[in-house]
């Protein structure tokens, strides 16, 4: 089957859900906002009313966050129905983030004492309900011990990471070796369904895999030798497979002696362009966001040429992300009073 009939179906999908994104003028309306009320009320509108409806009252940034994920999560399997079986498990990917998240926030949830209901009320169960996980999740969420949890994961693709990960909250205590081993694999696996996708395909997607995959390994370093971390255990938490990172320049990155040294060997990559703002403490936030905004060029700039391709999925969604990203942080921002002006720069646009 050639290309155009193998995105017959999902380019008209696609075509509705573009003409729903927030466009510049409700941005601007949305910045205005003085409250989630007024907030709320602006966005019926669109297409987050049907989630928003929903919420009961009061209403809150916890509340109008999930409302927005649920929005999300709904796009993503509404483009999964809909595209090439070539492709789909590239796609899957943006899924799977929702369960690590979801791993990671039952072993939290389960050493915080949480009921049951607090813990299933934090779950995206479509999530689950597509990988065919809700039997495993209802297991884990009934759990009262860590132990209990990972025992529920035993017959999945998380057993290993999660068993490792047991062996080191036994000695410690802490939860952080589960979120280290479970984001390893989950870029692990990202880049083996890259390099499994058709290779007509692989040069639509490799731009946003390399920023994905790239960007994890250069901001954990970083936060890595902000917080001390041993560089061995450091480096045993990395993905091993990068596309713009060489071994060597891994390997210096791993082992560099600390923070300063770290972005002098980054300022030596492709990526310096987006470490160019002064050396404070809100550089990765400020350099995560320039990506962010790298990634959303690249999405607009490919709009009218990636079409029968996953481009156009991909474009998409980056698309729909930054709405998300948007929403989220002006909900945030309203609640806390800030003026438009301190939230207009801080938007992906």
């Amino acid at each position: 089957m050639d290309q155009t009939k193998k995105y017959a179906a999902v380019l008209p999908k696609i075509g509705v859900e573009k003409s729903e994104l927030l466009s510049a003028i409700k941005l601007k309306t949305l910045l205005d906002c003085k409250n989630l009320s007024e907030f709320t009320i602006h966005l019926g509108d669109t297409t987050y009313q049907e989630q928003i409806s929903k919420l009961s009252p009061p209403l809150t940034v916890q509340k109008l966050e999930r409302s927005f994920n649920e929005n999300l999560l709904k796009t993503y399997l509404n483009l999964l129905n809909n595209l090439p079986k070539s492709v789909k498990p590239f796609i899957e990917l943006y899924l799977k983030r929702f369960e690590i998240e979801h791993i990671k926030t039952l072993l939290k949830a389960t050493m915080a004492k949480m009921t049951s209901k607090e813990k299933i009320s934090k779950i995206y169960l479509p999530v689950e309900t597509y990988f065919n996980n809700n039997a495993v999740i209802e297991e884990a969420v009934k759990a009262s011990t860590i132990t209990s949890v990972i025992q529920a994961f035993q017959k999945t693709e998380y057993a290993t990471s999660l068993n490792a990960g047991l062996k080191k909250y036994n000695e410690n205590g802490s939860t952080i070796q589960f979120n280290l081993l479970l984001d390893r694999q989950y870029f692990d696996n990202f880049y083996c369904v890259y390099e499994k996708l058709p290779k007509e395909e692989q040069q639509h997607a490799k731009f946003y895999a390399s920023m994905t995959i790239d960007g994890f390994l250069l901001f954990t370093v970083l936060r890595g030798k902000l917080l001390g971390y041993d560089s061995n255990w450091l480096k045993d938490a990395l993905p091993p497979n990068y596309f713009n990172i060489t071994t060597r320049t891994f390997d210096n990155l791993v082992y560099a002696p600390d923070y300063d040294e770290t972005l002098k060997i980054i300022k030596t990559t492709p990526y310096k362009t987006y470490f160019t703002s002064a050396n404070t403490p809100e550089l990765v936030s400020i350099a995560e966001k320039a990506f962010k905004e790298a990634v959303l060029h690249h999405a607009k700039s490919r709009a009218l040429l990636d079409v029968f391709n996953i481009g156009a999925a991909l474009s998409f969604i980056t698309l729909k992300e930054a709405d998300i990203y948007n929403l989220n942080l002006l909900a945030l921002s309203i609640d806390a009073s800030l003026k438009p002006e301190e939230i207009k720069n801080k938007l992906l646009t």
